[in-house]
């Protein structure tokens, strides 16, 4: 997965462009012809913002107001939180950067890098495994790496009948 970078436009004409559009239409001097080209492209433009928001943060263009905000990252940690590494808007994210640090450390020929969650929930902490061919054509496994990643669920508001 490559990853997505957002990053914040300077431009203020879009906002100027509508608000013109508005203050013309309501004086009656709007000319259809040449708003809408203009009104169409500013839309493209808003779908594209959006849909590079949703691939960073899945999720978020769902948002509805007055509703609780939650969004949840992914922590890259070493040895079960006592060194995280890295918080990431994507599993995948979080997982590659455990497997690279785990690659660094040196590899048994024919390993192969797994997580194995915690429990069967899409929300389960994983931790990474390796697999490599031992003695006799048997697999063995180090499946105490200390690489885990950790989903953690942000609020936007202190909710106090939430579960804690």
């Amino acid at each position: 997965m490559t990853p997505t970078t957002l990053t914040r436009t300077a431009s203020a004409a879009p906002t100027d462009l509508v608000h013109d559009i508005r203050l013309r239409t309501a004086a009656g001097t709007s000319n259809p012809t040449h708003d809408v080209p203009q009104l169409l492209a500013h839309i493209e433009m808003l779908e594209q913002r959006l849909a590079a928001a949703e691939a960073v943060l899945p999720g978020i263009t769902q948002l509805t107001p007055g509703e609780p905000v939650e969004l949840t990252i992914y922590r890259a940690e070493y040895e079960h939180g006592q060194l995280p590494l890295g918080l990431y808007t994507n599993r995948d994210a979080a997982r590659a950067h455990g497997q690279d640090l785990r690659t660094r450390e040196g590899l048994p020929t024919g390993a192969i890098l797994t997580w194995i969650p915690d429990f069967g929930d899409d929300e389960a902490i994983e931790e990474l495994a390796v697999f490599y061919p031992g003695e006799g054509g048997e697999m063995e496994e180090d499946s105490s790496t200390g690489y885990l990643v950790t989903p953690l669920t942000l609020t936007a508001v202190y909710e106090p009948e939430a579960e804690e």
